[in-house]
């Protein structure tokens, strides 16, 4: 069961992280949550290092994108192929791109299309920079060990998730709130049970967190104007 404290303090999962640095392109369901100064967000460092890694890897894609642009003749932006292409795409990052050619593809000029996606790319800049600097001081170093990693995986079996699950139990047994924010419907909204039956029985109580959207945070979070 989660502890009851103030809500000061959340960790978050690294999908939060990059839906408010991709908010053109997605539902800005974090940005609220983000820029929220009643909560701070906390993360291990295996949250950033998946944040920065799939940040700097989805920077070359843009940047290949502009390239194809550029250099195609006649080139309409939802012709772009990745794997036409000598770039590397992994994890989300086909659904992501097909978004983007999607919300610019009704544009006509070629032009248009390059600024649009020029601004981006300083924007999400402006807005990793904002994320280190909110987040510095802020990075926890795990408690979680393997064989806990390894029970969780029983009931998360994505690795990544699995590991964030272990990170966020070992910050709720150092003192957290006990709080997970995620997006992740797929692997980890709908198994706060589940997985707080094999952190109480392979950990104890004290490791139990609860998983919840941001909206759910922030329905429980007194309000900026308070």
């Amino acid at each position: 069961m989660t502890r009851d404290r103030s809500l000061e303090e959340v960790f978050v999962d690294t999908c939060v992280l990059l839906n408010f640095v991709q908010q053109e392109w997605e539902r800005p369901h974090s940005k609220a949550l983000v820029e929220s100064n009643k909560i701070e967000l906390v993360v291990s460092d295996a949250v950033m290092g998946e944040l920065t890694n799939v940040s700097e890897r989805r920077a070359d894609i843009y940047e290949d994108l502009i390239d194809f642009l550029l250099t195609t003749e006649d080139a309409a932006i939802q012709e772009y192929d990745p794997e036409d292409r000598h770039i590397y795409v992994g994890g989300n990052d086909a659904g992501h791109i097909r978004d983007i050619q999607m919300e610019l593809a009704s544009l006509d000029d070629t032009a248009e299309v390059l600024r649009r996606l020029r601004r981006y790319l300083r924007a999400v800049d402006r807005r990793f920079e904002f994320l280190e600097s909110k987040l510095n001081g802020h990075v926890v170093v795990p408690s979680g060990s393997l064989t806990l990693e390894f029970a969780v995986q029983r009931v998360v079996p994505n690795q990544d998730d699995a590991r964030i699950v272990t990170d966020a139990a070992g910050w709720t047994a150092d003192g957290g709130s006990g709080y997970l924010v995620t997006l992740d419907s797929e692997h980890l909204l709908g198994l706060n049970a589940e997985v707080a039956a094999v952190l109480r029985e392979k950990a104890g109580d004290d490791w139990v967190i609860t998983i919840c959207s941001p909206e759910t945070i922030l329905e429980r979070t007194p309000s900026e104007a308070n």
